[in-house]
């Protein structure tokens, strides 16, 4: 599984943790629901991020052995 195909996973938990939150009839399953979709919907947004910010790191490393070679 890519990147994209997490986030994509990602997206989708949230939008049916979404329409869970929409169906609840008590309360505090609402907010959970609503809570657990927000947190979802987040970590897709910053999937990309985190992956470019590995990528970065892994340049940097391999040009840090590069030029002790």
């Amino acid at each position: 599984m890519d990147d994209e195909e997490l986030a994509d996973l990602h997206r989708f938990l949230a939008e049916y943790h979404r329409r869970l939150a929409k169906e609840a009839v008590l309360d505090v399953v609402q907010q959970y629901h609503a809570d657990l979709a927000q947190r979802l919907a987040d970590e897709a947004a910053l999937i990309p991020r985190r992956t470019a910010i590995a990528q970065r790191l892994r340049e940097g490393e391999q040009q840090k052995r590069n030029e002790m070679e």
